[in-house]
């Protein structure tokens, strides 16, 4: 069964379950207890067709993406003084960019 199938088959069994709650007209109690055949047979039938349906879409789609992703492989990053060391931007070891200097106007400048 493919998915559009299985997703019809979930939304008619949906219908078929909730159907006697939307449309209760059409479903007499003639019965004792206070049931209706016809009211029994729908919600039976449309759970088990919409069970039928979500298991039929949770094989064809859910079980592939699982494994897709179980399997799936991250690239490696390979560290930047590998490639170019040169390029690596390394902090000043004199006190940092003011010298040693605590001097306001240098720091506006930057």
């Amino acid at each position: 069964m493919s998915t559009h199938n299985a997703l019809g088959f979930s939304i008619l069994g949906l219908v078929m379950l909730f159907l006697p709650a939307l449309l209760p007209a059409y479903f007499v109690v003639r019965a004792m207890d206070g049931s209706n055949t016809s009211e029994l047979w729908l919600c039976l039938m449309g759970s088990l067709q919409g069970a039928l349906g979500i298991g039929c879409i949770i094989r064809n789609e859910a079980v592939p993406l699982a494994i897709r992703l179980m399997t799936l492989r991250l690239p490696t990053l390979t560290p930047a003084e590998r490639n170019a060391p040169a390029l690596i931007l390394r902090p000043l070891r004199s006190g940092g960019y003011m010298g040693g200097q605590s001097n306001d106007d240098q720091r506006l400048a930057a």
